[in-house]
């Protein structure tokens, strides 16, 4: 949001391709099904915060992505924010975990 010289407010829409919507809402269903699981395991909140992080995670990658490419998105790009967050959860624990231990948690 910016104000004109009347002092009237503009929205500003970000200038991204339309290629990147499909894969967007494609990656939001995936998220809220992987969510929906992790919170229905009992194991005190675990697994749901894996996710959590990696939930963090990959939106900072594909806003990344978006940046890089904002007009001409690569095939790679969009299968990246497709099912890229199965990855990221798959990693997460690992990479949590070693964060973790590093700080003596």
């Amino acid at each position: 949001m910016s104000l004109d010289l009347t002092g009237q407010i503009v929205m500003n829409a970000i200038p991204i391709s339309q290629s990147y919507r499909s894969p967007i809402f494609e990656a939001l269903a995936l998220q809220t099904i992987i969510g929906v699981v992790a919170l229905m395991i009992l194991d005190g909140g675990g697994i749901a915060q894996i996710c959590g992080i990696a939930l963090l995670a990959f939106w900072s990658g594909v806003a990344t992505l978006i940046v890089r490419h904002p007009q001409n998105p690569t095939a790679t790009d969009l299968s990246a924010i497709r099912i890229g967050y199965i990855a990221v959860v798959a990693i997460t624990p690992f990479i949590a975990g070693a964060v973790w231990a590093l700080r003596g948690l």
